[in-house]
């Protein structure tokens, strides 16, 4: 008993047949270019994010530089309050040892 429909289905000799063997043959012939587009959009992917970490790394960098001015700002503005508080303790004293001899 033969199934009517395999006419329509074919075989692997028949017409299907020879067109999985030319999709077959077409797809090798193209496996590289399949490969390229992969391979570039993953070197896309990586430039980015390259360039990305670059951007960061420079702000990284920028924002130390400004750390390193605000350090050398606090210890600056550390010394003056310093050396103020010592001449403010002289004036009281002074002003002290004015008002007992007075």
């Amino acid at each position: 008993m033969e199934r009517k429909d395999k006419e329509l289905r074919g075989s692997i000799n028949g017409v299907i047949g020879d067109y999985h063997k030319w999709l077959k043959v077409w797809m090798q012939g193209i496996a590289w270019l399949l490969k390229l587009k992969i391979s570039s959009g993953e070197e896309a992917e990586v430039s980015a994010k390259s360039e990305e970490e670059q951007a960061l790394k420079a702000k990284l960098e920028r924002t130390r530089v400004v750390k390193e001015k605000l350090k050398m700002a606090a210890a600056r503005v550390r010394k003056e309050y310093d050396e103020l508080r010592d001449v403010n303790m002289a004036m009281a004293e002074a002003l002290e040892r004015e008002k007992k001899r007075a």
